[in-house]
């Protein structure tokens, strides 16, 4: 047997197992595409689905808003027609009232005074029963006589008005969440409700929202929250539908993409893949039968010689082709390094890969934590309006007691009074917040005194303090350039947050002075102090001090945020220090000091 022979019987027992693992990498290569096409997919749903979640929640907060509204409680529904009918955004949403029977009281798709349905179902009595917001189905409108979705919320029992308020939605409403997302223009996506029913749809919307989708992909959805499933579309498509549910709604979104497309786009990779493949075991190939030849030709020139050597006759020898070993190692470090090469790319997709799906994990981290703080702020917002309503409540029936002295008419009225105040500042922390966040807040920018005006706000809060607290105040005259009624919001805001943080008998001590080019302002305190972590975002919206299960403290959380926006604005800083709980707090705010007026 040839020496080139056993060099391609060597060549053949490498590449063999070469090519074998290289093909089932190919083969591995062509699964991770296709997953990789189906996760991307699901990340659109999943974008989707709080995108409707969130034209429902928006919707939910509209409604528990006109729930609570004075027009309401005074039935007032001509008035509330005009104003939900000024204020709608689209055509293809629309506001309805019905009273507990579920007959129509006003609709903003009629003028108001068209006749509407009588009696049209249980629906509103089990809405208003539960107490509850709940979002339907897909079903058809007595008035607007087309499919429609709706958001019902009741009426708070405590208002004692037996009424639902809904938000009803035309199915296409939903498309301009669709157009928000980039779809290829083979992909269908749509939702549809708890029963299988659809309500929108990219594709042939005319002719399938309102029917059952495939039941495979229906039975799947009712398996789990969020998943994938291969089958044929009500427009005989096959496809690989990615499905998410919404513990929200009920509602699932699902995004269909033609399984030929992705199967052809993974092919197409992998194809690639192989041919670079080939071509490289092509190229090695084709160097060992190169220099197998040169090392056949060597040896029968070596061969020759000793036959001439044996015949006593001097052949001439050509020079020895053994350098060529060092070319053939060249090439092979050569290809260890196009091999590294191809490692270290492979490696950096692999770590793009897995920053895209930390991204993912943070925005849903992320979505889950702004859902946990809109929950604890619902919370705290019912806690806050169930106290003075129950107040005001409490009073309004003493007062239709029939013979009545006069001193506790007066005194139910003084509660009435005092409760209305209460729920004026609440609804003022929350314009003032909303104000400040959007940049919606115009300074009127003048040169005040910071003493004097911090002096004033010591002055009211220790009249309102009665006594319950010991209080040390030392300002002296320092000038600002600020608008003097948000100053004395931001300085007020710090003072009632001492006063309420601190027991009765503690101190609270407020002082200004000049540190170089900026006026300092501190408000020290004895009272509960601030855990180490809470301290960083005791700034925050929603965010409080400890408070207990009867919420003793009381208050949205608003205030101290409302405070930092608007120190921001008159580009100061604000700061709060403490060691920890029961050891005080001291809140630090610096503004730039300005001229005196006439200085």
């Amino acid at each position: 047997m040839k020496t080139r022979t056993y060099l391609l019987l060597m060549l053949a027992a490498i590449l063999i197992p070469v090519a074998f693992l290289s093909f089932s990498g190919l083969y591995m290569l062509l699964q991770s595409e296709r997953e990789s096409r189906i996760q991307r997919v699901a990340e659109i749903a999943h974008s989707t689905s709080l995108l409707i979640d969130s034209e429902i929640m928006a919707a939910e907060a509209s409604l528990r808003n006109v729930a609570n509204s004075p027009s309401m409680q005074a039935e007032d529904f001509a008035g509330l027609h005009r104003l939900l009918s000024a204020t709608r955004t689209s055509p293809l949403s629309w506001t309805m009232i019905a009273n507990y029977a579920g007959s129509g009281m006003m609709n903003t798709l009629v003028p108001y005074g068209t006749p509407l349905a009588v009696k049209s179902g249980p629906w509103a009595a089990k809405a208003y029963d539960a107490q509850a917001t709940q979002v339907g189905g897909y079903f058809l409108g007595t008035t607007s006589k087309r499919g429609v979705v709706a958001v019902n919320v009741p009426v708070p029992a405590a208002l004692g008005k037996k009424y639902v308020i809904a938000q009803i939605f035309d199915p296409r409403y939903f498309d301009k969440i669709f157009h928000k997302n980039t779809l290829q223009p083979g992909w269908i996506i749509g939702v549809f409700d708890t029963n299988g029913i659809s309500i929108a749809r990219n594709v042939h919307a005319a002719r399938l929202v309102g029917r059952k989708v495939n039941p495979s992909l229906y039975a799947a959805t009712r398996q789990e929250a969020g998943g994938m499933v291969r089958h044929t579309t009500r427009d005989g498509i096959d496809v690989y539908d990615v499905f998410v549910r919404s513990e929200l709604t009920g509602w699932t979104v699902a995004i269909g993409m033609p399984v030929a497309e992705v199967e052809q786009a993974a092919r197409v990779t992998t194809f690639y893949a192989a041919l670079s493949l080939l071509s490289v075991l092509g190229a090695a190939v084709g160097i060992a039968v190169f220099f197998g030849r040169r090392i056949d030709n060597s040896l029968r020139e070596a061969t020759s010689a000793a036959q001439a050597l044996a015949h006593d006759k001097m052949v001439p020898v050509a020079p020895s082709r053994l350098k060529e070993v060092n070319a053939l190692l060249a090439v092979l470090h050569g290809t260890g390094l196009a091999l590294t090469r191809e490692n270290a790319a492979r490696l950096a997709l692999e770590a793009e890969r897995e920053k895209l799906l930390a991204n993912e994990r943070a925005a849903r981290q992320q979505a889950e934590a702004q859902s946990e703080a809109k929950d604890h702020f619902v919370s705290m917002l019912s806690h806050e309006l169930r106290n003075p309503l129950a107040a005001i409540s409490g009073a309004a029936s003493v007062v239709r007691l029939p013979n009545l002295a006069p001193a506790r008419k007066e005194k139910a009225w003084e509660i009435v009074d005092r409760q209305l105040r209460h729920l004026t500042h609440i609804l003022d922390d929350l314009l003032d917040v909303r104000r400040v966040m959007t940049g919606k807040v115009t300074l009127q920018r003048l040169p005040v005194n910071v003493g004097e005006i911090l002096g004033l706000c010591c002055q009211s809060r220790m009249m309102s303090d009665t006594g319950q607290h010991t209080w040390s105040v030392a300002t002296q005259e320092a000038w600002v350039l600020g608008d003097r009624t948000r100053l004395e919001q931001v300085f007020d805001n710090l003072l009632t947050n001492a006063m309420k943080y601190t027991a009765p008998g503690g101190t609270i001590s407020v002082g200004n002075t000049i540190a170089g080019s900026m006026v300092v302002i501190e408000v020290v305190d004895t009272g509960a102090g601030i855990e180490p972590e809470v301290l960083p975002f005791i700034f925050d919206s929603l965010t409080q001090g400890p408070t207990t299960i009867d919420r003793a403290q009381g208050g949205l959380g608003l205030g101290l945020s409302i405070a930092k926006g608007l120190v921001h604005l008159h580009d100061g800083t604000i700061g709060a220090t403490s060691s920890g709980l029961g050891t005080g707090s001291l809140f630090r705010v610096e503004l730039p000091l300005a001229d005196a007026p006439g200085g």
